[in-house]
């Protein structure tokens, strides 16, 4: 992530929240960068009483790798404090979400008995169906996450085991909503690219920061809301990552996370039209939507309302060269 400046904020004499402004890119390191609109409101999350607070922030393109970021972030300590409390079925659902289908699609044509890390597994969701067929294994920090995709059938690995593998140990490496939690994502990529065989596949499902929703203001954009993401894919970084790992991309897909009932699916294009009419102060906003009771309240909202309903997520699928290894 680079050189990092830090000050804390206090409630009561109580230091809460170390801000760690962000002054290189963590893709790949340069200074040299975009802004891509104004800065965007604190971020509050409390957990079993105690608080996290991402600062106020904007939102940097890296001129060099295309790495959107975030200028300031809480620190690796608070994130780590943040992921052992936070409960994990937030993120688990009945079904797969879309880009699990997706991801799914690609690990079965891989040959039965094929050896899968899921790394940053959760509760095992992604794998779990796959166990018996396939040599299915997970890495998870979050204790009781871990223990549930245990009792799954992963076979759960932990850091230490990763450092110890051989390289061509995987025949593909999934990360599943995890990219966007990497403080220093190339660093770790690289060395889960090493652990491919030749031919291997490292599956990144992500949020997609060239999607059309996202481009309009990215620091209001939902996944950014979130005070674990710390950044966000784009088509000029997997294409600096593939040179990096000696990969080639063979897949990039662009999906929608979530399923979406028609009803919720027209709220929230409706309160999504109204903010941003609202911000762009148009007539439309001053002459229908201020007339409208239910509409008119987006005058008055601080951030853009979540929009989930687009295809806002990518599939970037890398097979590994030969190089990956030797490297």
């Amino acid at each position: 992530m680079g050189d990092l400046q830090k000050s804390e904020l206090q409630n009561g004499g109580r230091s809460l929240t170390k801000i760690v402004v962000v002054d290189k890119c963590p893709g790949c390191g340069s200074t040299d960068f975009r802004p891509t609109g104004p800065e965007a409101p604190p971020i509050q999350v409390v957990l079993d009483e105690c608080e996290f607070l991402q600062p106020s922030y904007s939102v940097l393109e890296c001129s060099e790798c295309g790495l959107l970021y975030r200028s300031a972030n809480l620190s690796d300590q608070e994130l780590s404090d943040y992921y052992a409390r936070v409960d994990f079925h937030k993120w688990v659902t009945p079904g797969y979400y879309p880009t699990e289908i997706a991801a799914l699609k690609i690990l079965r044509r891989l040959h039965k008995g094929a050896r899968i890390l899921d790394f940053g597994c959760s509760s095992g969701r992604l794998l779990s169906d796959l166990v018996g067929e396939y040599d299915c294994h997970g890495l998870e920090i979050n204790v009781e996450a871990a223990a549930r995709a245990a009792a799954c059938g992963l076979k759960m690995l932990a850091s230490d085991d990763l450092e110890r593998s051989l390289p061509g140990s995987f025949d593909a490496i999934t990360l599943m909503d995890v990219f966007e939690h990497l403080s220093e994502p190339t660093g770790l990529l690289k060395k889960l690219a090493r652990l491919l065989k030749p031919g291997g596949l490292l599956i990144i499902v992500t949020g997609n920061g060239d999607s059309q929703v996202c481009r309009r203001d990215p620091a209001q954009f939902w996944y950014f809301r979130n005070v674990e993401h710390l950044s966000m894919f784009t088509r000029s970084y997997a294409e600096m990552l593939a040179v990096k790992i000696g990969a080639t991309i063979t897949c990039w897909e662009e999906v929608s996370h979530y399923k979406m009932t028609p009803l919720v699916w027209v709220r929230q294009y409706i309160q999504d039209f109204a903010y941003w009419q609202f911000r762009s102060r148009t007539a439309i906003s001053r002459l229908v939507l201020q007339q409208i009771p239910v509409l008119k309240r987006a005058k008055h909202w601080p951030v853009a309302p979540a929009l989930t309903v687009t295809c806002d997520h990518v599939v970037a699928v890398f097979s590994a060269g030969r190089q990956v290894i030797e490297q």
